[in-house]
């Protein structure tokens, strides 16, 4: 599970400086122990919810998390994409271009896209904004997924669980996905 990756690329970024997270991991290393227990804590919170939906494609990352570390301040871009497997070509499309959401481009690409009978929604990550909603490697690290009723159903209710579990005052991420409906 991806999430499970995130936890242990931290307690590794934690506990040894890294070449390939030089800000990330002096940032994670100046955290206030209680602090970064409380957010380990968090996620192992999240790991447990998340497992028990099995949604294939992964949530945001609890946004008390993601603030604590440095993502919504941007200390790094491509090391932020690298911590959370976002593809490279994703984080330049985002950092190059100023994509700060799922845009008239993506939405056409989707009006273009064909779908079983089955397909409700194409759901993926609060936050993660690809370079296309066909990103090869975006779909292969479960960032971006195509899901029928049943499961957007499920995914409605693992958010109200995890917003229950996990209290937060982001006011950006009112959800832990983006969902764009194909079906009616």
């Amino acid at each position: 599970m991806e999430i499970e990756r995130l936890y242990k690329k931290i307690v590794e970024l934690r506990d040894n400086d890294s070449d390939k997270f030089q800000v990330l991991s002096k940032h994670i290393q100046s955290m206030p122990d209680d602090m970064f227990e409380y957010i380990l804590k968090r996620l192992e919170k999240q790991i447990e919810i998340v497992k028990k939906y099995e949604i294939e494609i992964r949530p945001a990352i609890d946004p008390f998390v993601s603030s604590e570390l440095g993502i919504y301040r941007r200390l790094d871009d491509l090391e932020l994409g690298e911590l959370l497997d976002y593809p490279k070509c994703c984080v330049e499309s985002f950092s190059e271009t100023a994509r700060y959401g799922i845009d008239s481009e993506h939405l056409k690409e989707i009006e273009n896209m064909e779908f079983d009978e089955d397909t409700y929604a194409v759901i993926l990550p609060s936050g993660f904004i690809p370079c296309s909603i066909n990103c090869k490697k975006a779909i292969a690290n479960k960032l971006i997924g195509k899901i029928d009723k049943k499961t957007y159903d499920k995914l409605l209710k693992m958010e109200e669980e995890l917003f229950i579990e996990l209290p937060h005052y982001h006011g950006a991420y009112d959800e832990y996905f983006e969902k764009i409906i194909v079906k009616k």
